[in-house]
């Protein structure tokens, strides 16, 4: 799961600065390595206070489709992110949904 895609909340709480002091972090020396860490976890968090802080950016990224079925394009959202094994589960659960979808359409 190495290079795994940035979701919305990373675009609007990593910064260019960030990702290259991540790059270096395995560069350092061990006694550096702990504390340069928490340095860009702190930062990180910064960042996320500032972004919470600002509600019309948080309203575009906590928004979705209301037309799209939410559970499904959640779990298809998050595949991007899994093992295979785990990408098999997901496709369970959305043949699952779609099978109760159809079954909810044809009963109504």
């Amino acid at each position: 799961m190495e290079n795994s895609p940035f979701t919305p909340f990373d675009y609007m709480t990593q910064t260019r600065e960030l990702q290259m002091l991540k790059t270096m972090l395995p560069y350092m020396k061990d006694a550096q390595k702990k504390q340069f860490a928490i340095l860009i976890k702190y930062m990180e968090l910064q960042n996320t206070v500032q972004v919470f802080s600002q509600e019309d950016k948080v309203m575009s990224m906590c928004s979705v489709d209301e037309d799209n079925n939410n559970m499904v394009a959640m779990l298809n959202d998050l595949r991007n992110f899994c093992s295979a094994k785990e990408q098999e589960t997901i496709d369970m659960l959305i043949n699952m949904f779609s099978m109760l979808e159809t079954y909810e359409t044809i009963f109504s």
